[in-house]
């Protein structure tokens, strides 16, 4: 679940530039988050399927242009997730392990892509590459449909959830095993300052780390 995460979640690497937000909503959308270079977040998330049985976690995350992002859980288990222009890992820290790929071979696709994707992108590429439609208002937010043309594999519906500026807040993941992961973004800090060392991870002396 957490590389599928990875794969789903931030969008903020876009290289459309506009200057005025447009009426309507998915316009409003990209060139937000084109205007976004850098974001930070605190983040609750609930996991579950039609059954009673939900599985939670929180964390917080930061995401820098072109392609920077770190995504840790701190509750109920520390696990953390990095990837930068060279790497991408995941350390599971109870357990004492992590693996690691080259970047290339990280296999961000869907979301992540939208997010992530370290190529400048321009408003007629998104339409190409991506179907967006306004699924209209809930819970406050502006809910947006955000699907690659090309099927990605374990996806079945994801939703991205919009504040009163604009701003991805929430998301919700509903995949290939009737699973509904829900996103909730707190604190919310955009165009700031990050620590280049927070995109960089050094195993400590006897981690087990797994390599391709």
């Amino acid at each position: 679940m957490m590389v599928f995460l990875v794969r789903l979640v931030m969008t903020l690497t876009l290289g459309y530039a506009t200057t005025a937000l447009s009426a309507d909503p998915i316009d409003r959308m990209i060139e937000s988050l084109a205007a976004t270079q850098s974001m930070s977040a605190d983040f609750t998330q609930t996991t579950g399927t039609q059954g009673p049985r939900v599985r939670n976690a929180s964390g917080s995350f930061y995401v820098s242009k072109p392609g920077l992002l770190r995504w840790e859980v701190k509750k109920p288990y520390p696990q953390l997730q990095i990837l930068n222009t060279r790497e991408f890992w995941m350390v599971d820290i109870d357990l004492f392990q992590a693996s690691v790929r080259p970047v290339d071979a990280a296999n961000l696709s869907g979301i992540a892509a939208l997010l992530l994707n370290t190529s400048v992108l321009t408003h007629d590429q998104l339409m190409e590459r991506y179907q967006f439609s306004h699924a209209g208002e809930r819970d406050g937010v502006t809910w947006i449909v955000v699907m690659p043309k090309k099927p990605e594999p374990g996806i079945v519906r994801l939703m991205v959830g919009l504040d009163a500026d604009s701003m991805i807040s929430r998301f919700e993941i509903h995949d290939s095993l009737g699973q509904v992961t829900k996103v909730e973004l707190h604190r919310i800090l955009k165009n700031i300052e990050i620590n280049p060392q927070l995109f960089q991870y050094k195993p400590p002396p006897g981690m087990s780390v797994l390599r391709p």
